[in-house]
Order: C-alpha cells, then sequence, then structure tokens
C-alpha cells in the first residue's frame, strides 16, 4: 500500500491543526480560511490529504505530516529528517562528504520488520530511534565506523530495525534513549541530618 493511502489518525489531525492554528496567530490565515482549512482537515480519512493543506504555510522539511518519503541523501551538506513521516519496509540513507540526520522518534512504520541501507561515503549517518525498538546492527565498514547504543527490548514481538550498507572513512551510528535506573538512589545523609542520628 502506498504511504498517502494509510489511515489519518488524531494525533495526525492534531498536528495539521497546531500549523494552522500558528499560521491565524501570526496573521498568515484569516478566520474564514482558518475553517475552510479546518473542516478539510476534519474530513481527511488519509495521510495524503493532509500535506495539501499546509503546503503554502511551511517549508516541505517542517510540514506536519510527510508521507511522500523517498532516499535520503546528503552529497557535502547536511540533510535531516525527523517529525511524522513515513518509514517504508525499505529505506536508503546516503551520505557523501555531508551529514544525514534521520529521526524515527515520530515516524510510522509501514510494517514491524523494516530495514535501513545506510552508506557513508566521508560522511555520517545518525539514526535516532524510539525507545523499544530492536535494533540489528550490520553492514560492513572500511577504515569507519558503524555503532549502535540501542539496547535489546524487553517485549519479545518489539519492532525489529534491520541497519545494512557500507562505511569507506564515514560512520554509521544508531541512538536510543537512555533508560532511566529503576533502582532507588540510596545517600547519605548530610552532616546536618547526621547531628540527629546520634
Amino acid at each position: 500500500m502506498p504511504p498517502e493511502r494509510l489511515r489519518a489518525s488524531h494525533a495526525d489531525r492534531e498536528r495539521v491543526f497546531d500549523v494552522l492554528r500558528s499560521a491565524v496567530e501570526d496573521g498568515r490565515l484569516d478566520i474564514s480560511e482558518f475553517e475552510e482549512r479546518a473542516e478539510r482537515v476534519y474530513r481527511a480519512r488519509t495521510l495524503g490529504e493532509l500535506p495539501e493543506i499546509t503546503r503554502d504555510l511551511v517549508p516541505t522539511e517542517k510540514q506536519p505530516i510527510q508521507p511522500h518519503s523517498g532516499p535520503i541523501t546528503a552529497f557535502f551538506g547536511d540533510v535531516r529528517r525527523s517529525g511524522r513521516w513515513v518509514l517504508r519496509t525499505e529505506e536508503y540513507v546516503v551520505a557523501v562528504g555531508g551529514n544525514a540526520d534521520v529521526d524515527l522518534r515520530e515516524a510510522l512504520m509501514m510494517r514491524n520488520r523494516v530495514q535501513v541501507n545506510a552508506f557513508s561515503l566521508f560522511g555520517r549517518v545518525r539514526i535516532r530511534v524510539p525507545e523499544g525498538i530492536d535494533v540489528r546492527m550490520g553492514g560492513r565498514a572500511f577504515l569507519g565506523r558503524r555503532t549502535s547504543s540501542a539496547r535489546p527490548p524487553e517485549e519479545s514481538d518489539a519492532p525489529v530495525l534491520e541497519i545494512a550498507g557500507f562505511s569507506l572513512f564515514g560512520s554509521v551510528s544508531v541512538h536510543a534513549p537512555r533508560r532511566r535506573s529503576r533502582r532507588p538512589r540510596w545517600r547519605l545523609p548530610r552532616w546536618r541530618d547526621r547531628r540527629h542520628l546520634r
């Protein structure tokens, strides 16, 4: 199924509403335009119907919904993809002399198992993942690095993210949020508290 035909959720519509509210507050939309576009948001059933509503309000990379995804390429520059975008079953990220920053924390996975083919040539690919995803680091590196800070998930049916590709004088790194320790933090009583213990 094309990403544009995926069903939109209430959270997806709320993201679009936030952009419309901001446009009204700074004078880019009047009340009648806001009401007309808000009605279109309310009637939208798929992700493909939402981007057109805010296309003239924010740049492409800052659109609240980005179903039209494609290869992420950074040629001697910096490229970033973040927000609510569709992660297809197989994605490609290429960094040649540049930096590609891919944020998956709010991305919508089309399948429970996806593969990201990350290639870095004198460049850097950095992938940010949410907590609870099973990252399986693969691929090859020649005079480069491929690292992951993601820990094995606690759930056995967690989504799987496979990292493939090749690094030549470049790096591919996966960054996961730090888990908070559940152990109690013990501390010695301060000097004033110790006086009452005598």
